[in-house]
C-alpha cells in the first residue's frame, strides 16, 4: 500500500491543474438517491419507462464564470451523476424563473420535492446522462441581480458550466460520455436557446453539440412576450403569474439599469417592487403581496392600473429609444439559423409563456432556410395542462429526442 502513497501524491496536483484549467472551483456532495427511492418518484411522475439501476449522486459545484454585467464571478450549480456512469453523455439543464436564491438547484439534495430539479433527475439520469444545472447569476451563490427575463447574460453560466462539470466528474471517477445536449424550460427554454447560439459561434465548441431542446422558452422578448403579459386575464392565477414576471423584469431594470420604477409602474406597485425581492422571501410570499397590492389598486385581473402610460406604450410599440425595451430586443433569440438538431416544445394553451413564442421561433428559423430535419416542434396539446404541470411532458419529449439522436450518434460513430 505505501508505495501507491508517491503516486497518489503526485497525481494530485495534476488533478488539480486539470479542474483550475477548467474553472472548476470546488466540488461538494449533497446527497444520494437509491434506485428503489428513484424509482417509486419515478412512477408516480412519469410513470415506469424511466427506471433507475444505480443510485443518483447530487454534486454542488462552483466555477469561474460571469456575473450580469460581464465582470468575473464565481457562480453555483448542481451536477447529478450516475454513480456507475453516464456513457449517453452530458445534459445541461436550465431552470425556469424562480427569485429566491435558496431555491437554486445547487442546495438540491435530492430529498422528494415537487421542483424541476426532481423532474430532470427523473427524466434523464436513469437513461446514463449526466446532468448539470446552472444557478444563473444572482441565484445560489452569486449575490447579484439575477438578469430577469434577459436569457443572453443568463446564458455564459450555462456555456461555462460544461467543461467544470466534466472535470468535476473526472474528479470523482466517473466517467460521462462524450455527448453534449442542451436544454431548458420556461425561461431556461430561452437560455438554452442562446447557449445553444453561442456554442454554435464557436467551431470547437459546436463540436461538442449533439442537440438541443429548449422547451416554452420566451424566446421573442420584445413582441410575443409583452402582449402575452400586458392581456388582461379572467383566470385570477393566471393573473398573478403574469404580475410576477412583470413585476421581476422591473425589478431587475430597477437593479441593474437604474430605472425609474414610477416611470413604469404605479406608485403603490413601484415601492412593493423596490422592496420585496431584496428581502429573502420564497416566490410564493412574492407573489402573494403583489396580488394584495393589485387588489387594493382595484386591478380586477388588468395590467392597465397597475402599470403607466409610458410602459405600455414603450411594450405595444417595440420602442428601442426606452431602456427597457431596448434591452428586451438585444435578448430577443428566434431569429436565427441553429445548425445541430433541435426540437421546440410548447404548450398550445399556455396563458404564462404562450406557444406564440415557439411558433414565431420557427417560422423565423424557417424563414432562414433552417430544413425540417434540423429543427423540428411538438406541441403539448392536453388541456388540462398549465405552464407548471407541461413541464414533465415537455421533459419526456426532450428525454425521446435526445435518446433517438444518441443512438443514430453511436451507429454514425461506433466504438472504436
Amino acid at each position: 500500500m505505501r508505495k501507491w502513497v508517491p503516486l497518489c501524491l503526485a497525481i494530485l496536483p495534476a488533478l488539480a491543474a486539470t479542474a483550475e484549467a477548467n474553472n472548476l472551483v470546488s466540488v461538494h456532495k449533497n446527497g444520494a438517491l437509491s434506485p428503489a427511492n428513484f424509482n417509486t418518484r419515478a412512477k408516480a411522475a412519469i410513470g415506469d419507462i424511466h427506471l433507475a439501476t444505480q443510485t443518483t449522486e447530487f454534486y454542488k459545484i462552483r466555477y469561474r464564470s460571469v456575473d450580469a454585467k460581464g465582470r468575473p464571478a464565481v457562480l453555483s450549480g448542481l451536477l447529478v451523476l450516475p454513480h456507475g456512469g453516464a456513457p449517453r453523455g452530458l445534459i445541461v439543464f436550465d431552470h425556469g424563473t424562480i427569485s429566491h436564491r435558496e431555491a437554486a438547484p445547487s442546495r438540491y439534495t435530492g430529498a422528494a420535492k415537487s421542483s424541476e430539479e426532481q423532474a430532470a433527475t427523473l427524466a434523464f439520469a436513469s437513461g446514463g446522462y449526466a446532468i448539470a444545472m446552472p444557478d444563473y447569476p444572482g441565484l445560489g451563490d452569486d449575490k447579484g441581480i439575477h438578469p430577469f427575463p434577459m436569457a443572453r447574460l443568463s446564458s455564459p453560466s450555462s456555456v461555462d458550466l460544461i467543461a467544470p462539470a466534466r472535470a468535476a466528474a473526472q474528479q470523482l471517477h466517473i466517467t460521462v460520455g462524450r455527448p453534449l445536449f442542451i436544454t431548458g424550460y420556461s425561461e431556461g427554454g430561452a437560455i438554452a436557446m442562446w447557449t445553444v447560439r453561442t456554442l454554435e459561434q464557436s467551431p470547437a465548441m459546436a463540436a461538442q453539440l449533439t442537440a438541443s431542446a429548449p422547451l416554452s422558452g420566451p424566446y421573442d422578448l420584445s413582441d410575443v412576450t409583452p402582449r402575452s403579459l400586458l392581456a388582461p386575464s379572467a383566470n385570477a392565477t393566471v393573473f398573478a403569474g403574469r404580475l410576477y414576471l412583470m413585476a421581476y423584469l422591473m425589478h431587475t431594470a430597477y437593479k441593474n439599469r437604474g430605472v425609474k420604477l414610477t416611470d413604469y409602474l404605479a406608485p403603490a406597485m413601484a415601492l412593493v417592487v423596490s422592496r420585496v425581492f431584496d428581502r429573502g422571501l420564497t416566490d410564493e410570499v412574492i407573489v402573494k403581496r403583489l396580488v394584495v397590492t393589485a387588489t387594493l389598486l382595484r386591478a380586477k385581473n388588468s395590467m392597465d392600473r397597475l402599470t403607466t402610460p409610458r410602459l405600455r406604450e414603450a411594450l405595444r410599440k417595440t420602442d428601442p429609444a426606452d431602456p427597457i425595451m431596448r434591452e428586451l430586443l438585444e435578448n430577443n433569440c428566434y431569429d436565427w439559423s441553429p445548425r445541430a438538431r433541435m426540437l421546440l416544445v410548447c404548450l398550445q394553451s399556455d396563458p404564462l409563456v404562450t406557444a406564440e413564442n415557439t411558433h414565431e421561433t420557427l417560422r423565423a428559423m424557417r424563414g432562414r432556410g433552417v430544413s425540417l430535419l434540423t429543427v423540428q416542434e411538438h406541441t403539448l396539446t392536453s388541456p388540462t395542462l398549465t405552464h407548471i404541470t407541461a413541464i414533465v411532458p415537455a421533459l419526456l419529449q426532450a428525454r425521446r429526442f435526445f435518446d433517438e439522436r444518441g443512438q443514430t450518434l453511436s451507429r454514425t460513430n461506433p466504438p472504436q
